[in-house]
């Protein structure tokens, strides 16, 4: 038995293919599903949909009233590119000489750690991408915008709304008295329900209200809330659990609650979450875009047509996600094997007007 009847390109899929199907999901994925396309660039048309507009009358034999489209605007953007590898060393090198018999019970937790590099790597490419998709359903002030720490301390931004147009209507920050964390004041029922109010203006229904547990539980001492309650029971209530704050939210406003309280380990090692403190996002059903993936170059050189190249001794295979893995034996000053993980990714976002973000404090 050889190291590449075990671990390769292959096997990997197989293995991330079985790893994914057991995890809970990134939730942008719902909302940005996933696409693939060839190349870097990126361009997109967002356009405002709004109501349904009555259909003019005309006479007999006429000539029939040509219908303007509605505005659109195009935008192009080059897909960021990620890539990292990780290296089995000589000294794993040597631990995997066992792999010649199969039988050998220390043989498995080694192959495991193997895996678990490319786990980590292909991981680490998809948060990129939620990372992505958080920042346009939670734009920081209102900024809609893609923000990406580049390896050099710099940091490459995609403007989503260069013209502030999209903030000008569908954002709305909370000050003073009325944030949500000065629980007496605050009127968060009253909030969420102009941007129902604001969405339904454009056509949208609203069924979604999306945040983390920190913002949620603002609700949870908030009076406004407790008041609605009593008008449902008849009594003064001093405390109220999660899922009865959910329960008014339902029938106040019908929107449904979701609390997203994923978190990732950033470039410096801190700990983040990738929907921000003190934000709530208004939406309807449905898709708001995609999560565009772009052929990186290890998938090209798999590619024979499109690159006429000598075949480099590189396995290659690209998921289903469109995240390309590459193994390759490589001989330094030192022998190693080398796997890499490499996405072309950035989201579109054509349904950007259909969502209303609330900073509540």
């Amino acid at each position: 038995m050889y190291i590449s009847e075990v671990y390769n390109t292959s096997a990997i899929a197989a293995y991330m293919t079985e790893a994914y199907s057991n995890r809970i999901p990134f939730l942008g994925e719902a909302y940005f599903p996933n696409k693939k396309k060839m190349g870097l660039d990126l361009a997109w048309i967002k356009t405002h949909k709004g109501l349904g507009v009555a259909l003019k009358p005309s006479n007999f034999d006429a000539i029939p009233t040509i219908r303007p489209r509605g505005e659109a605007q195009k935008t192009k953007e080059e897909m960021m590119f990620f890539r990292e590898s990780m290296l089995i060393k000589e000294h794993d090198l040597m631990e995997l000489s066992r792999i010649k018999d199969s039988n050998d019970p220390y043989l498995q937790p080694v192959i495991d750690s193997m895996y678990d590099d490319t786990r980590n790597l292909v991981e680490g490419a998809e948060i990129s991408a939620e990372r992505m998709r958080m920042n346009l359903l939670a734009p920081t002030s209102g900024e809609m915008e893609i923000v990406i720490p580049m390896a050099d301390n710099t940091k490459a931004t995609y403007d989503y709304d260069p013209d502030g147009t999209w903030k000008g209507t569908n954002y709305l920050a909370l000050t003073g008295n009325d944030r949500w964390d000065n629980s007496t004041t605050a009127k968060p029922l009253n909030d969420i329900d102009k941007a129902i109010e604001y969405l339904a203006s454009i056509g949208v229904v609203a069924t979604t209200i999306l945040g983390n547990t920190t913002t949620f539980n603002y609700l949870l001492e908030n009076s406004q809330v407790k008041n609605a309650l009593v008008s449902i029971t008849g009594k003064a209530i001093d405390f109220i659990d999660r899922s009865t704050v959910k329960e008014v939210v339902s029938r106040k406003l019908g929107l449904e609650w979701i609390s997203y309280d994923k978190m990732y380990q950033d470039y410096d090692d801190s700990q983040k979450k990738f929907y921000p403190d003190n934000y709530v996002t208004i939406l309807g059903n449905g898709q708001l875009g995609n999560t565009w993936r772009g052929t990186t170059p290890e998938e090209l050189t798999a590619i024979s047509d499109i690159v006429k190249a000598p075949q480099a001794p590189v396995d290659i295979t690209v998921l289903d996600s469109g995240i390309a893995v590459a193994v390759q034996t490589v001989y330094k000053p030192g022998v190693a094997i080398e796997t890499t993980a490499s996405q072309i990714a950035l989201p579109s976002f054509e349904g950007m007007d259909s969502i209303f973000v609330i900073k509540v404090k």
